[in-house]
């Protein structure tokens, strides 16, 4: 019995402690894009290996949790895209969804758009979206978004790309303050 609980607590801290990293105020900008996964790995292929886009660009045909229609065409109309992956388990990723909402009602000019990682739990997404009043699209990945969000060990996790899809910096591992994130934005807008 102690061995269990043991175990159980072991699991705990790591799943409290591997997902609230602090991020770091300014990411560097991305020189070669971080491979989706080392040879050996257990993160799974992505689900379409003969795409012609590559980790370190945004492409993706999807819906929203809500059934929206989302496609990668749609950033072109922003100056800087946020992609921030989360669960709703993860408390730091939690706790700074209404940081980012706020942000997303300041600019306008930049999108906003949570991508929902290592959970299938659709409907408890939803209720944490709702709690945090977070308006800005939530998706589950899909097309590039597949082996960018497998490339992370721990969330939240956030990459920043432009308009043409190309990944501009060094992904924030980490949750991080309105301030915080709002220092990087106004760094990585143009």
């Amino acid at each position: 019995m102690k061995r269990w609980i043991t175990i159980t607590l072991c699991l705990l801290l790591l799943l409290v402690f591997g997902c609230s990293e602090r991020v770091q105020n300014n990411p560097a900008p991305a020189s070669e894009p971080a491979p989706a996964s080392e040879p050996g790995t257990a993160s799974e292929p992505a689900s379409e290996p003969e795409s012609s886009t590559t980790v370190g660009e945004l492409s993706f045909d999807t819906v929203t949790l809500d059934g929206e229609p989302m496609k990668a065409g749609m950033i072109e109309d922003y100056d800087l895209v946020v992609v921030n992956c989360w669960a709703e388990w993860c408390g730091p990723c939690v706790g700074e969804m209404p940081e980012l909402e706020r942000l997303h009602q300041e600019y306008p000019n930049v999108l906003f758009l949570g991508v929902l990682s290592f959970t299938n739990n659709v409907e408890n997404a939803k209720t944490v979206i709702a709690d945090t009043g977070v308006t800005y699209p939530v998706i589950e990945p899909a097309g590039s978004l597949v082996d960018l969000v497998n490339q992370f060990d721990a969330i939240p996790a956030t990459m920043f790309f432009d308009k043409t899809g190309k990944q501009i910096a060094e992904p924030a591992i980490g949750s991080n303050s309105y301030e915080g994130w709002k220092a990087i934005i106004e760094d990585l807008l143009p």
